[in-house]
């Protein structure tokens, strides 16, 4: 009789455990990430660069200043890769072509470059290609002599 109690004893503890593998518990957990602001800039066809770029655009010598604007159609086309809302932002590399460049991108109207900085487009995030135009204004009064090379600044900010 002990020994079918023992048995008996035996088989309720190996059931309780089997009973209690069966069983689950949870937890709750709350986890915080945050993802920095990534954003490239690039001339199109290079790889890219930074948030920074410097695009020199060559003015042939056969446009001597005659008093009229000299227009640059497709001067640079960027490509902006990003992962939150930017903005392009240009500026004259030096002080010799401070007034007497202007841009504008698409059909917009033409504004002028300042070193202060101009908001030439903004967008959200993706990969974004933007096709510029230039007009240079020979009689800006900046000593632009003709032939040489135009260089602006463009910055990706966000």
């Amino acid at each position: 009789m002990v020994r079918k109690m023992v048995v008996l004893v035996m088989i309720g503890l190996a059931a309780g455990n089997v009973l209690t593998w069966g069983s689950e518990k949870t937890a709750g957990a709350q986890v915080a990430l945050t993802i920095p602001f990534l954003s490239r800039l690039s001339v199109a066809g290079t790889p890219a660069t930074g948030r920074e770029v410097s695009v020199s655009v060559e003015i042939p010598p056969s446009a001597a200043p005659t008093g009229e604007c000299i227009e640059l159609a497709r001067a640079v086309v960027l490509v902006v890769r990003s992962n939150g809302p930017w903005m392009l932002v240009v500026r004259p590399a030096d002080l010799l072509t401070e007034g007497a460049v202007e841009a504008r991108v698409g059909r917009d109207d033409y504004r002028p470059v300042r070193p202060e900085g101009l908001v030439l487009a903004k967008g959200a995030p993706g990969v974004h290609e933007i096709v510029l135009d230039c007009r240079v204004n020979p009689s800006a009064g900046t000593g632009w002599s003709g032939g040489h090379a135009l260089t602006l600044v463009y910055t990706i900010e966000g």
